[in-house]
């Protein structure tokens, strides 16, 4: 009796063992809907500058170690989120005030500089070029329903001014329409050229270098849910992925899977496949910028979404694992 329980007891430890990814399968609504992405910084950031004449003077705000990517956060002690706040504490200083202790962040570390505002004409000018946002156009991912929430992209929204993108964090998804297709060439990447409305269908609360994730407003009742794969589930062979190619019409557009990575832990590029779908091979010429986020299919099972494509040839593409996207979801 007491070798049986062994045996049982052993079964049910290999169980847990050879299967601890189980749990990831649930269910989802694919989405494949194009979005375009409003992401706010934590700051103001400087994208360039300019010198200023002034009485004989020139002003250069780089020559006082301004840089481009620094986030401009505080202002005489005065927290700043949006070009707004930063304009409104320099109007109310007046013209009499012609200096400010700006905080900014460079390579996540605070520094403390010194901003001159030079007025002229009842108007002032900093010397500095700045931005609050980012945007661009993706492709939803997945709706949970269970907690409404959803994932999209599966990577960062890279901003090759911003020293890191972890200032990033919060911001708006909304409906988008695409009206063409910039095709891929083997020399430069395409995209998906899209008109992105006011009509807002999430926030955005999470982004990291997996996505974007949030809460959604969007009513998908009448969309079709299907469960998850584990990682061990997927295997090679055909695939399909959802996006849309043109105006709002999801289509799906076969793949097939060649290579499956092994990954323990979260990584980039766990699935690498090429386009075999005609109809993308002759209206994009391959995976294109706007696909990313598009997920992937394979029997009737989300695995994962379309996230890179080669630098050498726009046919091969690569993806993130759903689980991974999942486990994103949950820190969001």
């Amino acid at each position: 009796m007491l070798f049986k329980k062994l045996i049982l007891s052993l079964i049910i430890v290999l169980a847990i063992i050879i299967n601890p990814i189980a749990l990831y399968a649930i269910s989802l609504v694919p989405g494949g809907d194009s979005i375009g992405i409003d992401l706010n910084y934590q700051g103001v950031v400087i994208t360039g500058g300019y010198k200023i004449k002034s009485k004989n003077t020139t002003y250069d705000p780089f020559a006082k170690d301004f840089k481009t990517g620094d986030m401009i956060v505080e202002i005489d002690n005065q927290k700043v989120t949006s070009i707004e706040e930063l304009t409104k504490i320099i109007k109310d200083g007046g013209s009499e005030k012609s200096d400010y202790d700006v905080t900014i962040i460079r390579n996540n570390e605070k520094l403390h500089r010194n901003l001159q505002v030079i007025y002229e004409n009842q108007e002032f000018s900093t010397g500095l070029y700045v931005k609050d946002a980012i945007s661009g156009v993706g492709t939803l991912t997945f709706y949970n329903p269970t907690n409404n929430t959803f994932g999209a992209l599966g990577h960062a929204m890279s901003d090759t001014k911003l020293s890191s993108s972890e200032l990033i964090q919060s911001g708006t998804i909304f409906e988008s329409n695409v009206t063409s297709i910039k095709k891929a060439t083997s020399n430069s990447s395409g995209n998906k050229i899209a008109d992105i409305s006011n009509v807002e269908i999430g926030s955005i609360n999470s982004h990291n270098q997996f996505g974007i994730y949030g809460t959604y407003n969007y009513d998908i009742s009448k969309r079709k849910a299907l469960e998850t794969a584990s990682i061990d589930e997927i295997k090679l062979g055909k695939a399909y992925f959802l996006t849309v190619l043109n105006g709002h019409e999801i289509q799906k557009c076969e793949i097939e899977i060649t290579k499956l990575n092994d990954q323990y832990t979260i990584k980039e590029k766990g699935i690498e496949f090429k386009v075999t779908d005609q109809n993308v091979i002759n209206k994009a010429n391959g995976i294109v910028q706007g696909m990313s986020g598009s997920p992937i299919i394979q029997d009737d099972k989300i695995i994962g979404c379309v996230t890179h494509v080669s630098g050498n040839n726009p046919m091969i593409g690569f993806g993130l694992y759903i689980e991974w996207m999942l486990e994103m979801d949950k820190q969001g």
